[in-house]
């Protein structure tokens, strides 16, 4: 048993992407170390109440020269686990490497106080007007070149975080070295999206906009069943996309021609102009479909799920986004009618 504390690593903070480069890092480290990949084991809080974790630090591999222990959500710790946690860290096996994770820009003290400051590191989300730099850039490594408009369509389609991106970015060109090509326009990106199409919320925006109601709950169906379906994010992406369709409406009551406001779409105060032709469809059947007065009651309708989803457990999700899909679509953002209250002594009769 030692007290080598260069064996502990925190990693906080909400970047995903940034997070899993510098495990990868730790983990090559250890192979150089040791001549081989270290055995790994993943924890989560709930997986090691009876100190699970501890057991994995503790006994040497039979496979493997050292070990690489991974505590990820540790924001979720429990009083109990942090003392236990604390009590390990200060007296670290040698042949076991611990890296704690969280979502979180913080933990608790007394397990921050105890690792090294050169090995913890905190991973702030990338600011919006730092991402198309950071992009083009991974392009330009591999000798590419990708036009602004590709890359914002990238940001626009790929989930908000780095390792999303960097990975969608190296599937594309991937996609188009096949085809002996090292520059990057929007109708590449458009090409790769359809030819390597998967449900999204984007998919479920099409089918809302083009009124489809059954083909909207398959694809909610889909994404449920693939763990994509998650209300939280999943109803972030339909305020989005319906904050658009609010500002393109806008933007015409205004007087604006259509080839300007399109132009001029804005969400959050951000730009967010609708270029790809087939975007231009769905949101000239969205606007037929829902007229400013409904798609202002969508996003209210939608506020008030996101409320309700959080209030309740994940059993009653499914349920609740399929209602909200009703909602939107069969009553354009009408909420239900509440039922009339009967009063027992002139309603009831016998």
């Amino acid at each position: 048993m030692g007290t080598d504390t260069k064996r502990i690593h925190l990693l906080l903070g909400p970047e995903t992407g940034e997070k899993g480069v510098r495990l990868k890092e730790i983990r090559n480290t250890l192979r150089s170390e040791f001549g081989s990949d270290p055995e790994i084991y993943r924890f989560y809080p709930f997986e090691t109440l009876n100190g699970e974790i501890f057991t994995a630090l503790h006994n040497n591999s039979l496979f493997s020269e050292h070990r690489l222990v991974i505590l990820s959500q540790a924001e979720d710790l429990q009083a109990t686990q942090i003392k236990e946690l604390v009590e390990y860290l200060k007296e670290p096996n040698d042949s076991a490497t611990l890296v704690i994770i969280s979502n979180e820009t913080y933990i608790s003290n007394k397990i921050s106080s105890a690792v090294p400051k050169e090995n913890t590191k905190v991973f702030w989300e990338m600011f919006d007007n730092q991402k198309p730099q950071w992009l083009q850039n991974i392009f330009s490594r591999e000798g590419f070149v990708i036009t602004s408009n590709a890359v914002e369509i990238l940001l626009e389609l790929v989930e908000n975080n780095t390792q999303e991106l960097r990975s969608t970015a190296l599937q594309l060109m991937q996609f188009l070295t096949s085809d002996g090509k090292d520059t990057v326009s929007e109708e590449d990106v458009e090409k790769y999206i359809e030819h390597t199409r998967q449900e999204s919320v984007f998919s479920l925006f099409e089918h809302m906009a083009t009124g489809s109601y059954e083909r909207a709950l398959d694809v909610l169906y889909t994404l449920i069943r693939s763990g994509d379906g998650e209300a939280v994010p999943l109803l972030a992406g339909l305020m989005w996309q319906f904050r658009r369709l609010v500002s393109l409406e806008e933007l015409l009551e205004l007087g604006n021609r259509w080839e300007e406001a399109v132009k001029e779409v804005k969400v959050m105060g951000k730009a967010t102009p609708i270029r790809r032709k087939k975007d231009h469809g769905i949101y000239a059947e969205a606007v037929k479909r829902y007229p400013l007065e409904n798609s202002r009651s969508i996003l209210a309708r939608i506020g008030e799920f996101d409320i309700k989803t959080r209030e309740l457990g994940t059993d009653m999700q499914p349920m609740l986004l399929e209602q909200l899909v009703g909602i939107i679509m069969k009553r354009k953002g009408t909420p239900p009618k509440p039922l009339t209250t009967l009063s027992f002594s002139t309603d009831v009769r016998f």
